[in-house]
């Protein structure tokens, strides 16, 4: 850093940091200042918040990106991205191979809201498949250096673990019908029906890899409640067998927007169609918000599910908003916090009567 030598608490640079003084500028510099956008603010959060016997709680970072804190104190990683925009080419990306594009941009449209190097604990970072955006070099990179934390995920993502030197007594490689357990947490590892995994990383249109290899569901099971994440899957119509065999308080899954050609994410009727399959209680969409290319109007899905299941309660969050289950299975939208509650009404200097020196 330069002379710069305020720092808050993780919320970004004190105001007051830009004003006055000479301060030198380097790109490093304004990397470190401006990158991730939220600082630590999140990691803190999730670090000190007490989870009450009874419930859990969810972080969504945005895209597929998620933490999961329990009443026992476990705190797990599901899908998280700390990567930039990308792009992928026909030789290994599942919407070029189905589209025929040669190549394809992802822009990224959400901040950094987490700092995968700044976790106090992590328990196990979770991938439900191989590609980039759930497969995160920079957070297993991180994880790996910073946590004791299992890295768990199926044959195609155990593979990216290993390019990415993590230790081998740190992986667990799992497939449907496997559970592992973290504490008093039980995870149960499901079906899949991913098929733009499916087709990455093979040279044959006729020897695209199984779902058991490349894609797992997770329901995490906790003491305050059942949290069922389900990556990038397609609709299917087995999703039935999970309703069927467990309970499913909440359901978190992919939807966006799909060109013709080529579909990459739920739509927002099939999601709704997931939710009913699975019997979840609140339905929590994901992936409609962080690429240039997918982005859907959440405002569909809730009209939908209010008009054909409204026995399920749709909550739309924003990137870092925290969920607890099940005391916010009613809030509908999130809304981000005011901090109203700090305001001071007699210290203000155009109602009330502040003190001058």
């Amino acid at each position: 850093m330069s002379d710069l030598v305020v720092k808050s608490d993780g919320r970004g640079l004190m105001s007051g940091a830009y004003l006055g003084g000479d301060r030198d500028i380097s790109r490093d510099d304004w990397l470190r200042d401006v990158f991730p956008e939220w600082g630590t603010f999140l990691n803190k959060e999730i670090a000190g918040f007490n989870v009450r016997p009874g419930t859990v709680a969810l972080w969504w970072f945005g895209g597929a990106a998620y933490a999961l804190k329990t009443s026992g104190g476990e705190v797990f990683l599901i899908d998280n991205y700390a990567g930039p925009s990308i792009y992928t080419t026909y030789d290994g990306c599942g919407v070029c191979r189905t589209s025929g594009a040669p190549t394809l941009n992802w822009l990224r449209l959400i901040p950094q809201v987490v700092d995968p190097w700044a976790f106090d604990r992590v328990d196990g970072a979770f991938s439900t498949h191989q590609h980039q955006d759930h497969c995160d070099i920079y957070t297993i990179k991180a994880a790996t250096k910073t946590t004791t934390c299992a890295f768990v995920g199926p044959a195609a993502a155990v593979e990216k673990f290993r390019d990415f030197r993590v230790p081998k007594e740190r992986i667990r490689l799992v497939r449907p019908g496997d559970s592992v357990q973290f504490g008093a947490t039980k995870v149960q590892c499901l079906m899949n029906y991913d098929i733009m995994a499916a087709m990455t990383g093979v040279d044959d249109p006729h020897g695209i890899r199984p779902y058991e290899e490349v894609a797992v569901s997770y329901l995490f099971q906790t003491d305050g409640g059942s949290v069922l994440f389900l990556g990038d899957t397609l609709y299917s119509n087995a999703y039935v067998n999970i309703g069927a065999k467990y309970r499913v308080d909440i359901a978190c899954m992919n939807m966006g927007h799909a060109a013709p050609g080529a579909t990459d994410k739920m739509s927002p009727y099939d999601v709704m169609r997931v939710a009913q399959a699975v019997r979840t209680e609140v339905l929590v969409p994901n992936h409609y918000d962080n690429w240039a290319n997918s982005q859907e109007d959440p405002s569909v899905l809730e009209w939908l599910v209010h008009r054909q299941a409204p026995g399920i309660k749709t909550v739309i969050l924003q990137p870092g908003a925290r969920f607890v289950y099940p005391d916010d299975k009613d809030i509908g939208r999130y809304k981000y916090p005011d901090y109203a509650e700090m305001y001071r009404p007699e210290m203000s200097w155009e109602y009330g009567a502040p003190s001058r020196a």
